[in-house]
Parts: C-alpha cells; sequence; structure tokens
C-alpha cells in the first residue's frame, strides 16, 4: 500500500480535465475489470465530458487512487437495467456507471468517500435517485457499500456480460436521495 503524502484530494472530472486524467482512467479500467465489464475510451469521455455528469478522482499527489462516472439515466439507453428503468425520461436519476479504487488504494474508505460525493453532488444538483449494476460475484464489496448507502435491489439482470465468468448476473439498484 503506497504512503498518502497528502491527503487525498475528490475533483470533479468533466471536459476540461478529461485529457489530463485520460490515461490514468483508461490503465485503471483495464487493471481492474474483466474485458466483459470495461468501457471504451469513447464512452468513458462521453460519461465525464456530460455536461448533466457528476464524475469524481480521487488524486493522491499526480496520481489517480480511485473515480466514480455517472451521468443522467437517459444516456445508457443502450445498457440492460437503465433501458427498462420506469424512471428513464424523467431525467431525475444519475446512472453512477462506474466506481473503482486502485488496488494500491483499496481499504482506506476511497471508494466510500467517492460515492458518498457523488450522492451529494448528485442531490445538490437535482436529482432524486441514484441506479446503477453491480457484478453479483465479482463487484460483491460494491453491492455492500452502495447497500450501506442505501442502494436497494430494483431487478436482477441475468446474462448480460455472457463471458464465461459465473455467476453472469448483475443487480440493478437504486439510491433514493432525500433532503440531508
Amino acid at each position: 500500500m503506497p504512503a498518502i503524502s497528502t491527503a487525498i484530494q475528490y475533483e470533479r472530472l468533466n471536459a476540461a480535465n478529461w485529457g489530463h486524467w485520460r490515461s490514468q482512467l483508461l490503465r485503471l479500467e483495464t487493471q481492474t475489470y474483466e474485458p466483459s465489464r470495461q468501457d471504451t475510451p469513447e464512452t468513458l469521455e462521453k460519461i465525464i465530458c456530460h455536461e448533466k455528469g457528476v464524475s469524481l478522482a480521487a488524486i493522491n499527489g499526480v496520481q489517480l487512487a480511485g473515480f466514480c462516472l455517472g451521468a443522467p439515466l437517459e444516456a445508457f439507453s443502450h445498457i440492460r437495467g437503465p433501458a427498462e428503468d420506469s424512471l428513464r425520461g424523467s431525467a431525475t436519476v444519475l446512472y453512477a456507471a462506474d466506481t473503482l479504487v486502485d488496488d494500491e488504494y483499496r481499504g482506506q474508505g476511497i471508494g466510500r468517500e467517492l460515492k458518498a460525493h457523488q450522492i451529494d453532488a448528485a442531490r445538490s444538483e437535482g436529482f432524486e435517485q441514484v441506479s446503477g449494476r453491480n457484478r453479483a460475484g465479482l463487484a460483491d464489496a460494491m453491492w455492500r457499500l452502495n447497500s450501506s448507502l442505501g442502494a436497494r435491489a430494483v431487478h436482477i439482470i441475468e446474462k448480460d456480460y455472457q463471458d464465461g465468468i459465473e455467476p453472469d448476473l448483475c443487480i440493478y439498484y437504486r439510491i433514493a436521495l432525500s433532503a440531508p
């Protein structure tokens, strides 16, 4: 585990700093996720640069320790879960597309801080819900984290990844954002 030379800083990701963090974001995405869960550079850029997106980076000095990405649910109509969501079209749901922490920084609460900052920002920007997906088996820690922040399963999506890794299930969830 690297020494954290300064306190982790949390910074909003957007079109202005996408180019600066791009290579570290892509490295973490490839290093952390199996191929069936990796987003393309173009998809990551669209999420981060979305004008109504809520994406954040956890930064230790000049190193990206983790990130969480989100944009309005309507931007994800091509993905199972958001595609069937009855709230799609209401412009009230932030879809949490991606949250990860570099292996070297895990266990320090960075993922929780990223999610908490994202939820607070979504609430302050007028979203009423945060939704997302967690792959059963491979993302159980994320499901526990999301559950601890108020996530409730909406439904289970079967055979979404079709990559030969079992179980091929993901949990589609929502977190209701009430006033703090």
